[in-house]
């Protein structure tokens, strides 16, 4: 399709791709313990035994300076506008001390809004069940997609045609695939029809949902897109991290 070829030659995706690249320095919802680092295991060693009010107040403001200090160095400032230059087919909404961001376009009559939130852990059970139902031959393959699906962004895609309603399609995007979960409908004044039941797409037959990937794809939700939507989210979700940390600091110094 030429809106899909279009997209991966944009210079947007080869940046998402070199920061996603990068991104086992930055892990789901908080950094992993880096025990090769000296300096953390001299901080924590300490905390073992009771301190008095004055000396824990200062070994906790020790450790959140050290988290500081490790989140600065794995967050990256990036000019995301300058970078997308004006081939990015969604405009960005992206409000600080929040868990998601928005992508909005519009295509012919259509108002297409994307709500990514922040990432989550993958469900281990979910991931092992999708295994099993694989081809035996493929045993090795499918742990691999394990290995790299350990976390995913949930997604919200609402399709409005109209003033009226929209079409509301929740999916999970992994590194390596976009899973679509269910679909509903929504109307703009908050009315619920009884008619307007929540489908699991699972529930649906196979043609169905091949079906609802390339209607999503038509409509400019492809892999790199998605790929940005990862590297931007996982930024996001540092930073995010490392505005709490001080916010916990200011505190602690009261």
């Amino acid at each position: 399709m030429a809106i899909s070829s279009a997209l991966r030659r944009a210079p947007w995706a080869a940046a998402a791709r070199g920061l996603l690249a990068s991104r086992s320095a930055w892990r789901a919802h908080h950094p992993q313990p880096r025990p090769h680092r000296a300096e953390r295991s001299a901080l924590l060693s300490s905390l073992s035994a009771p301190q008095p009010g004055a000396a824990a107040d200062a070994q906790l403001l020790r450790v959140i300076n050290y988290e500081i200090s490790c989140a600065q160095q794995d967050c990256k400032k990036r000019d995301w506008a300058k970078e997308l230059g004006e081939g990015f087919p969604f405009e960005i909404q992206d409000k600080e001390g929040t868990n998601k961001i928005t992508l909005t376009r519009r295509d012919q009559k259509e108002r297409i809004e994307v709500e990514a939130f922040l990432p989550s852990p993958a469900d281990s059970a979910e991931q092992n069940g999708e295994q099993e139902d694989q081809v035996e031959d493929d045993n090795s393959q499918g742990h691999d997609s394990a290995a790299a699906n350990q976390y995913y962004i949930p997604l919200v895609v609402k399709i409005h045609k109209g003033s009226a309603s929209s079409l509301e399609i929740s999916c999970r995007s992994y590194p390596d695939e976009l899973a679509i979960e269910s679909l509903a409908f929504g109307s703009r004044d908050g009315s619920v029809d009884s008619s307007d039941v929540e489908a699991r797409i699972s529930n649906l037959p196979k043609e169905f949902q091949q079906a609802f990937n390339s209607y999503l794809k038509s409509r400019a939700i492809s892999s790199d897109v998605m790929d940005f939507l990862h590297a931007y989210m996982i930024n996001k979700e540092c930073h995010e991290y490392l505005s709490w940390l001080r916010k916990v600091k200011g505190l602690i110094k009261r």
